[in-house]
């Protein structure tokens, strides 16, 4: 499995996934690796994450970008995105099947995508956050709380919903991410291995951060755990 992040600040974005992936039934004990890429630069202003049957996630966006070329809106790309996932799923899976009462169970192999990025192509832009995922036949969907996470998300939003804030900087929203992925990772072993992020800004665009900056963040992170659990052990 994996989580997923898209964060929405003051002054930028944030994506972010964790690294593992697993093998066999997920109620019982997996076979892991921690060597999964699910972060992708499409354009200057924009990126993706994925979740799920990773091989075939990654073949589609390979494709994807092949397609995008000159389109530098968000909004443009996830719908071009939607339109051509779902096109390339159905021939080789064929049609999501409905029914009127409810969805029929889709046999399909699940992939899932966030993606985000800004309306633009320099200074200025509108921030944009979509998800876009198999079982809803890859309908572009925009997120309206300025957060979206894909995944394992159950720990990561009841963290979100007690510190998340829109008016977070993107320096804030670093720590904050990195810190949503390593408390799953203490709850759920399907979450692990290195993080992986990206800052996406009005000026500067999609950069990629290094291992070493990241390790920084979880290392101030952890120090600040430990002078909260300290805070607990204050007399009243």
């Amino acid at each position: 499995m994996t989580l997923n992040i898209a964060l929405e600040g003051s002054d930028g974005l944030i994506l972010a996934t964790d690294s593992r992936g697993t093998i066999g039934d997920p109620r019982g004990l997996t076979a892991v690796n921690d060597i999964q890429k699910k972060l992708f630069k499409l354009t200057d202003y924009s990126g993706i994450t994925i979740a799920g049957s990773s091989e075939l996630a990654a073949t589609l966006i390979d494709k994807l970008m092949k397609q995008i070329q000159n389109t530098h809106s968000t909004d443009d790309i996830a719908n071009l995105a939607s339109n051509f996932m779902k096109q390339e799923y159905q021939s080789w899976f064929g049609v999501r099947q409905w029914v009127t009462t409810a969805p029929v169970i889709d046999n399909r192999p699940f992939i899932n995508f966030i993606l985000a990025g800004y309306n633009k192509t320099t200074g200025g832009g509108q921030p944009r956050i979509y998800l876009i995922n198999s079982q809803m036949d890859f309908v572009s969907q925009l997120c309206p709380s300025g957060y979206m996470l894909a995944g394992i998300p159950q720990y990561a939003t009841y963290l979100l919903h007690r510190f998340y804030d829109r008016r977070m900087t993107i320096k804030n929203l670093t720590s904050l991410a990195a810190y949503l992925i390593t408390e799953t990772a203490t709850q759920d072993p399907k979450v692990g291995g290195p993080i992986r992020m990206a800052q996406i800004t009005p000026g500067e665009g999609f950069k990629e951060l290094e291992e070493a900056v990241i390790t920084d963040v979880v290392k101030r992170n952890e120090e600040q755990n430990q002078k909260l659990r300290q805070f607990f052990f204050k007399e009243a």
